[in-house]
């Protein structure tokens, strides 16, 4: 029966379980191949496999072995020259994770089997007999269909099909469901057909149908040859006279030796999940947190570690307030002070030893009272004297009610400009990686010390504590404060949007003759492509030709249905995401939405909004802009709105020294028709909309290393053409020309590429040695100093403004922040103070060779600040 992963029936109490290493990483790499570690270390394949193992350990094995092949010649390439000729290479990439994948397994004390000579194959039906014949479940793990003649009443094949985790599971009556053959029979029809891969000739023109024709009327190669020889007509007749020795050669190759010289016992083959955790060092380098996480306990205690203590931590209990109530007297003297609220909540004033709060968990069992637990912990959070070390700081402000005024370090945030790539979501990943233990108040305080400490030697300590540092309780604030929304605007708007909707949808049936679910890509798929016959495009999938929206950009010039499609998309969108989704996310009580700031999402250092994500809000329509009518001040109030203005191309002209756009922000003259003249070699005056609409695509594709395909699709123009006006832009700005480049150098010789404030992005895409990956690597090294500098200086106007509102006890509160745009809700009569603060704010956030300018606007909602 072919089924999932769990469908097999173990019965004895032995269970072995034997991997193809070879099949298995290739099949991994192919699905992961940009998948890299924060040093540049290619690790696709590595995860891959490793999933997949943790996956098979649902199986309980009690014996467990890895098979490789040996780069080295078998008896099979001694039989034949061809054998496997013509493959290709082994990726770079791949190679190199052999090594990894053997290191890892061997630390965790599983048998890796080789055998000179020999293929994996072989190693897995060797290890499959001789566990049979010691009474063992024997399960094959492979992406090799050879193996299924391998299969027994106590040995099934578990077959890898696309990746490492899409899996079909043979046994003797799935193999026959699937061929209408024995496991045996597997060999005959390898050697009737052939394998192009392993270059096995088999009987020349002759395919699984006619093979599988011919065994069901001959059963066995050699009959087929026989008889079919004598019974069968015509040309094939003739190609099994003609062939019969390339089929036979081919039979031979393709016989696994189940009695190979593999010099292990089964013993050997011992298996002990616990001795995984053994690996969890070299996981960390190779940042596998997700691996690390589903990892079986056991004995992992030796793992050794230079980089935080982990000796004993004792845990003490505290069940009472009057209990916690004495600890805290008697550490009221200590200077540094850790909390953890996870799983479970602890505190410490020491490394070695933690508080562990016992909370009641029902109305029958008896334990602390967490909020009045926080209420005696305030006078910690608030004591400016004493260091604290948290994660997560401000989803801790949230459930303690107030942000701390103690000095505060927030792990998550450090670890967020240490490793700005892939920073850790939680304390539990953060230990794991850095060897610290278990989660709790006393890893807290452990790794604090250490990556206090890291920020200073990598120099991004200042940026830590003047801006990330302040910054979470600006976004704290903001959180708490939420944004006024008009309910009544967006069920309004809603009905708009479901109008327009409908009528795509009927435009659509009628330009497409028939009524189908414009939402399923399949169906829509066969409307346009067979049922309308337009030109079907190179994407495909498994539902048919890619219907995704840069598909169908291609054919809306030709096609009005294509168009109509892309708008009733627009409008669904509308109603589900922002219509439906806004609605549903409006607090009762208050009538205000609050969304969750990320602090520690983008590598470039900006900020993102989620649940819901208010930075999404479509701008370049008129019907997506309506939908800011319906976010409002609060009554009485009105919205000021400060956006910075082209604040990347300043930031560009600052970073670049070049002289041609350092002099146009100078000047106060509008960039994009000054590029547009420079590009276009006419005059100011003389520019067209289109020039200046060219010039503006060219400008900002510059800062976010647009290629001269992706500005010809987004002019619409050809592609030479945008690669001449990119050619030109860089020969009038050579000194942008210059920096790109490098830009680019630099971060090859650092591996890191930085802004202004010192916030650094590892560049381990520059290290692949695939073309593709090292040329977005590029684009990354030339643009993210600039968008990384640009979002921290929103950041410092963010702090600045909100400490400026706080100082002149004014009641105007930060709503939004929006890439470049800053909103506060202010009271009417603090309106021209509040736009006058913002301005000063965000233009003097910092000195640049440029101006910065701040368009300031106020209205009621946010729609009239536009």
């Amino acid at each position: 029966m072919i089924g999932v992963l769990c469908t097999y029936a173990m019965k004895n109490k032995d269970k072995l379980i034997v991997i193809d290493g070879n099949s298995l990483m290739y099949r991994a790499f192919f699905a992961l191949s940009d998948m890299t570690s924060k040093s540049g270390v290619p690790t696709g394949a590595v995860f891959g496999f490793l999933n997949m193992l943790i996956k098979l350990l649902d199986y309980k094995p009690t014996h467990l072995a890895v098979a490789f092949d040996v780069h080295a010649p078998t008896f099979r390439h001694l039989k034949y020259d061809g054998y496997k000729a013509g493959r290709p290479e082994t990726p770079p990439e791949l190679r190199t994770q052999f090594d990894i994948i053997r290191e890892l397994l061997r630390q965790m004390n599983i048998a890796v089997c080789e055998c000179p000579g020999y293929e994996a194959d072989d190693i897995l039906g060797t290890l499959s007999r001789r566990g049979e014949a010691q009474g063992m479940e024997v399960l094959l793990v492979t992406g090799d269909k050879d193996a299924l003649q391998l299969v027994t009443e106590h040995t099934h094949v578990i077959f890898t099909r696309k990746g490492a985790s899409d899996i079909t599971e043979y046994d003797i009556a799935a193999i026959n469901e699937r061929y209408g053959l024995t496991p045996s029979q597997m060999i005959d029809l390898k050697g009737l057909m052939g394998d192009s891969s392993d270059n096995l000739p088999g009987i020349k023109g002759v395919g699984e149908k006619t093979a599988l024709k011919l065994l069901y009327k001959y059963g066995t190669l050699e009959e087929t040859l026989t008889r079919g020889a004598v019974e069968e007509k015509g040309a094939l007749q003739q190609k099994l006279t003609d062939y019969a020795d390339d089929a036979r050669l081919s039979y031979f190759l393709g016989t696994i030796n189940t009695n190979s010289p593999v010099d292990v016992s089964l013993d050997d083959l011992r298996f002990y999940p616990g001795h995984m955790q053994r690996a969890v060092p070299r996981m960390s380098e190779l940042q596998l947190r997700s691996i690390i996480g589903r990892l079986p306990k056991g004995d992992g205690t030796d793992i050794p570690t230079e980089e935080v203590k982990t000796a004993p931590i004792e845990t003490r209990i505290i069940s009472t307030i009057d209990e916690m109530r004495s600890v805290l007297s008697e550490n009221a003297d200590k200077t540094e002070f850790a909390f953890y609220a996870g799983e479970k909540t602890s505190f410490c004033f020491c490394d070695d030893i933690q508080y562990e709060l016992k909370c009641g968990e029902s109305l029958f069992d008896f334990g602390i009272d967490i909020f009045e637990a926080y209420r005696e912990l305030k006078p910690l959070f608030d004591n400016k004297n004493l260091k604290i070390s948290v994660f997560d700081a401000k989803t801790l402000y949230h459930r303690a009610g107030g942000a701390f005024e103690g000095k505060v370090f927030d792990l998550m945030v450090a670890d967020y400009l240490l490793n700005a790539v892939n920073p850790a979501k939680t304390l539990t990943e953060l230990a794991q990686e850095r060897h610290a233990g278990e989660a709790c108040a006393c890893t807290c305080m452990r790794l604090y010390r250490v990556m206090e400490k890291e920020l200073q030697e990598k120099e991004l300590y200042k940026l830590y504590t003047d801006i990330e540092l302040p910054l979470i309780e600006v976004l704290y604030d903001m959180e708490v404060t939420g944004f006024c929304v008009d309910k009544e605007k967006l069920h309004e708007l809603g009905k708009q949007f479901a109008k327009e909707r409908d009528e795509k949808e009927r435009e659509i049936y009628e330009l497409a003759g028939c009524e189908f679910n414009i939402q399923s890509p399949k169906q829509l798929s066969d409307v346009l492509f067979t049922r309308l016959q337009l030109p079907p495009p190179k994407q495909k999938t498994k539902l048919g030709y890619s219907t995704s929206a840069d598909v169908l950009e291609n054919y809306e010039q030709d096609y009005p249905i294509v168009g109509k499609i892309l708008e009733y998309r627009f409008y669904a969108k509308m109603m589900g995401t922002f219509i439906d989704g806004m609605l549903s996310q409006i607090d009762k009580n208050t009538g205000r939405i609050y969304t969750t700031f990320n602090q520690t999402a983008a590598a470039t250092g900006r900020i993102s909004s989620t649940e819901p994500n208010l930075q999404t809000i479509p701008t370049r329509t008129e019907a997506g802009r309506e939908t800011r009518k319906a976010f409002i001040a609060t009554d009485g109030n009105v919205l000021c709105d400060a956006d910075y203005s082209q604040i990347e191309l300043r930031v560009l002209a600052h970073m670049s020294g070049d002289a041609t756009m350092t002099d146009a922000f100078l000047s106060g003259q509008d960039i994009h028709t000054r590029t547009a003249a420079e590009v276009f070699g006419v005059e100011q005056g003389a520019v067209t909309r289109e020039q200046r609409s060219a010039a503006k695509a060219v400008n900002f594709g510059i800062v976010y290393g647009i290629s001269d395909f992706g500005l010809a699709k987004q002019l619409g123009i050809p592609k030479y053409l945008a690669g001449d006006y990119i050619r030109r832009y860089l020969e009038r700005y050579e000194g942008i020309d210059r920096f790109m480049h490098e830009a680019v150098t630099q971060a090859e010789q650092t591996g890191y590429a930085k802004t202004l404030f010192g916030r650094r992005r590892d560049m381990h895409e520059l290290k692949s040695s695939n073309f593709n990956t090292r040329a977005f690597g590029k684009r990354i090294a030339m643009n993210m100093p600039v968008q990384g500098t640009a979002a921290d200086i929103i950041k410092i106007a963010m702090v600045n403004v909100y400490r400026t509102l706080k100082e002149r006890n004014l009641k105007a509160k930060l709503v939004l922040q929006i890439h470049d745009e800053l909103i506060v809700d202010t009271p009417k009569d603090e309106a021209e103070e509040v736009a006058a603060l913002l301005r000063e704010c965000m233009e003097k956030a910092v000195t640049l060779s440029v101006p910065l300018i701040a368009e300031v606007n106020t209205g009621r909602s946010w729609y009239d600040t536009k």
